[in-house]
C-alpha cells in the first residue's frame, strides 16, 4: 500500500474534517475554560487569605492595646497592684512587638506581588494557548504538531517568567 497524502485526504470528506476541527476546538476550549475557572478559584482563595491576615493583624493590635491600657487604668485607679499591671502590660507590649516584628503588612504586600506575577504568567500562557488554538487546523497534521510545539514553548516561557521573578526577588535579600 502506498501512503499517499492525497489518497488520505480523499478518504475523509470535507464535512468530516470540519466536524473533527469543531470537536477538537470545543474540547480544547473546555480545557481552557476549566483552567480559567481554576484561576478564578485561586484568586478567591488568595483574596480570602489576604483579608484573614488583615483581620487577624487588627485583632492582634487591638488585644495588644487592651493588654496595655486596661492594666494601666486599673493600676491608676488602685484596683490592682502595680506588679500585676506591669505583667499584663508586658504581655500587651510583647503582643504589639510581635505584630511589628512579624511585619504582616510587608508580608501581605510581598504575597500580593507574588500572586500578581503568577497570575500574569498564567494569563499570558492562556492567551498564547487560545491564540494558537485559533490558528489550529486539525485536518493538517503539521499544523497540529506546530501548535503543540508552540503551546509547549508558551508553557516553558510562563514557567521561566515565574522562576526569574522568584530568583530575582531572592537575590535582592
Amino acid at each position: 500500500m502506498d501512503n499517499n497524502p492525497q489518497q488520505d485526504q480523499k478518504m475523509v470528506s470535507e464535512d468530516e474534517r470540519v466536524k473533527a476541527n469543531e470537536f477538537i476546538i470545543r474540547f480544547l476550549q473546555n480545557v481552557m475554560n476549566e483552567g480559567n475557572n481554576e484561576l478564578i478559584k485561586l484568586r478567591i482563595k488568595l483574596s480570602v487569605t489576604y483579608w484573614v491576615i488583615i483581620f487577624l493583624s487588627i485583632i492582634m493590635f487591638t488585644i495588644g492595646i487592651a493588654l496595655i491600657s486596661v492594666p494601666a487604668i486599673a493600676a491608676f485607679s488602685g484596683e490592682i497592684d502595680q506588679m500585676q499591671s506591669l505583667i499584663t502590660a508586658g504581655f500587651g507590649i510583647l503582643d504589639l512587638s510581635a505584630l511589628f516584628l512579624f511585619r504582616p503588612m510587608e508580608r501581605i504586600h510581598k504575597m500580593m506581588g507574588d500572586i500578581s506575577q503568577i497570575i500574569l504568567a498564567l494569563n499570558s500562557y492562556q492567551t498564547q494557548v487560545g491564540l494558537r488554538l485559533m490558528e489550529l487546523d486539525v485536518t493538517n497534521r503539521p499544523s497540529m504538531g506546530q501548535t503543540a510545539y508552540k503551546v509547549n514553548e508558551a508553557a516553558k516561557e510562563s514557567i521561566q517568567l515565574v522562576q526569574d521573578y522568584f530568583e530575582a526577588r531572592d537575590n535582592e535579600k
